[in-house]
């Protein structure tokens, strides 16, 4: 008689590389400059990520490009080469959510994201896997009918930040839409808000209009001195931070 199969999920927690109490959580500490690394490979990833690093930026995301060309492989190459920062693992999760959050801590990720039109069921198992194993819980609200409401009910649900995100499809045939456009509404929820911006003046303008979170991607990220062009962001940043403190 064969023994039972492992289901997925029972696969995904045997793979844990650490207990999640050997990890605390990490402690989201505002101003945060996240820098998306969107690229396909994993050597044009370690290469943004230094470039990052020397920018003096706060997280490096895994980007939902990368870990789709590279796999979940992409989360721990950053993890161990920049020891020093926590990564983000953007899979934007839809369905069968917990795996995703085990592996991301198993490859030394501290955060993943979830899309925020994934069901309440999913989102609520997300945060359960990531209390779990000490992983925090991004929801992005890309595609949400009504962003400051879904903003509202992610956070009750109980992740630890929402996204604001204008993605790059939309941006390619609007360009013109204000990224930030709904800012305003989702302050005071009771947990940090992030912004996905395009440029340095979208970063300030976030920190300025109430953004804990700004991230940055495309085009900084594809300029020929990426490291000059993100150091540029984070100052930017941190001073409109610091401007804005009582």
């Amino acid at each position: 008689m064969e023994p039972p199969r492992r289901s997925v999920l029972e696969t995904a927690r045997a793979r844990k590389a650490m207990p999640a109490d050997s990890v605390p959580p990490l402690v989201i500490e505002p101003p945060v400059v996240q820098v998306a690394i969107d690229v396909l490979t994993i050597d044009a990833a370690l290469r943004i990520g230094e470039a990052a690093c020397q920018a003096g930026a706060d997280w490096l995301e895994a980007g939902t490009p990368l870990i789709t060309f590279e796999g979940v492989r992409a989360i721990g190459a950053l993890a161990q080469a920049f020891p020093g920062k926590p990564v983000l693992a953007d899979f934007k999760m839809m369905d069968g959510v917990a795996k995703y959050v085990l592996e991301t801590a198993r490859q030394g990720g501290r955060i993943a994201t979830i899309c925020s039109v994934a069901s309440d069921a999913s989102l609520r198992a997300a945060v359960a896997a990531g209390r779990e194993c000490g992983v925090r819980i991004i929801s992005d609200l890309y595609a949400a009918p009504d962003g400051p409401r879904r903003a509202r009910e992610v956070i009750a649900l109980g992740v630890d930040s929402a996204y604001i995100h204008y993605g790059a499809d939309q941006r390619n045939e609007d360009p013109h839409h204000d990224p930030l456009l709904f800012l305003n509404e989702c302050r005071g929820l009771g947990a940090p808000i992030g912004v996905g911006t395009f440029s340095v003046e979208d970063g300030v303008r976030a920190v300025q209009g109430g953004a804990d979170i700004v991230v940055i991607g495309v085009p900084l990220i594809q300029a020929s001195d990426p490291a000059a062009e993100l150091r540029e962001y984070v100052v930017r940043a941190r001073e409109a931070w610091h401007a804005r403190q009582p």
